[in-house]
């Protein structure tokens, strides 16, 4: 499914995934709130790429220094204990990686959070050790660490690709500056040689992680997106039956842990079927969708839920709410509706109305006893004359 082509892109241009679809991100950036959530599932996506990378910097780092110290022969013990430290001091930030990576949530973002700048201070140290192998002339040379950390940062890290770009172009430039300070001029020719081998490999990365993270952005909207479609009503932008199933199920489990009140209200648009044949179906569908951002202006918090569970039919869920406050909301319900003064040539009032049906969660009730409840109190509001609400109890006057 592509959902880019225009003859698909036009059915979800409403929704946010879609809409970025169609906007494009050729700059590898969405809009701030898809751009968070794309970097929280890129996290979870590279956490255990993180783990293998930081063991790996371990084990190579480790190796070298074992190299170093045992196998390779020197005569400078004074260069062998600098070298040691800086060996030690690239060693660590894998260590501490691999920790955090272990730990809770917290921790685990806080690795995410420090990995560019860790790995921009393995790259300066390994630019440090590769600048004392060249002072030193030594026969054997474990050089050119720099540039497998510039590679490395375009892969498997879980940054992005402007993350990793600024990390390689800091190991570079960093490089650069200290082999200008340190380094006598008839061994900078030689380092420049290894700096053009560094920037080839930059280009070569980030080209490969553009390409890359171009596909896992697309790939990330696309499943967003079905995922979007599969759980709402394409009409009215609102959840759908099946979701407002699973969040009725969910909160009525809450509320008893919480030991809090839960009301459910449906809704139902009166003489829907009259407005169609009268006006068309397109104005029954436009009619849909602004009662749908209407009623979603009433799901103010969190746990809250404005849904359309049937044709004209839709579903308030109110979180730690009681059944006055419930009747209290119904009522601004109808007075926004009754503002807004949407002609109904076919209504007795002559304008639109909506009939409302309010249940509270009773002790021993299941999510079905109360949408149950909340039908049969909407049916009385449809006998007692349309255009109102009905509780359990008793009927309001008309809207």
């Amino acid at each position: 499914m592509r959902i880019t082509e225009h003859s698909s892109a036009a059915d979800f241009s409403d929704t946010p995934y879609g809409r970025q679809l169609l906007r494009g991100f050729r700059l590898l950036l969405f809009k701030p709130e898809l751009e968070a959530e794309f970097r929280r599932f890129l996290d979870r996506q590279a956490r255990g790429a993180q783990r293998v990378a930081a063991l790996l910097l371990i084990v190579a780092v480790g190796g070298y220094l074992y190299a170093e110290r045992v196998l390779v022969p020197h005569d400078d013990p004074q260069w062998l204990s600098r070298l040691t430290v800086l060996r030690l001091v690239e060693l660590s930030p894998g260590v501490l990686v691999l920790l955090l990576s272990f730990f809770s949530k917290t921790y685990q973002a806080r690795a995410n959070q420090l990995f560019p700048m860790l790995l921009v201070l393995i790259g300066v140290v390994a630019a440090i050790i590769d600048i004392q192998y060249e002072l030193a002339a030594q026969p054997y040379a474990f050089r050119y660490g720099a540039g497998l950390l510039i590679i490395s940062s375009f892969f498997f890290l879980g940054m992005t690709f402007w993350h990793s770009l600024l990390c390689a172009l800091s190991i570079v430039a960093i490089d650069v500056f200290m082999a200008s300070q340190i380094l006598p001029s008839d061994r900078l020719p030689e380092h420049w040689i290894a700096v053009s081998y560094y920037l080839l490999l930059l280009v070569i990365g980030a080209i490969s992680r553009y390409v890359h993270e171009y596909s896992q952005r697309q790939q990330f909207l696309m499943r967003k997106l079905l995922g979007w479609v599969a759980a709402h009503d394409a009409l009215s932008e609102l959840p759908n039956r099946r979701s407002h199933d699973e969040a009725l199920r969910q909160r009525l489990a809450q509320a008893r842990r919480d030991d809090v009140p839960v009301s459910l209200l449906l809704l139902d648009l009166d003489d829907f079927k009259a407005y169609n044949d009268r006006l068309g179906h397109p104005a029954g569908d436009a009619l849909i969708g602004e009662f749908a951002r209407l009623l979603a202006s009433f799901a103010r918090r969190p746990l809250d839920q404005a849904a359309r569970v049937g044709g004209e039919e839709f579903a308030l869920l109110l979180y730690d709410c009681t059944e006055d406050a419930a009747q209290q909301i119904a009522s601004q319900v109808l007075a926004a509706l009754r503002r807004q003064a949407i002609a109904h040539p076919a209504s007795a009032q002559g304008r639109v109305g909506v009939s409302i049906g309010i249940a509270t969660l009773q002790p021993g009730q299941n999510a079905g006893q109360l949408y149950s409840a909340a039908d049969a109190a909407l049916y009385r509001a449809k006998q007692a004359g349309k255009n109102r609400f009905a509780g359990p109890d008793e009927l309001s006057a008309a809207g």
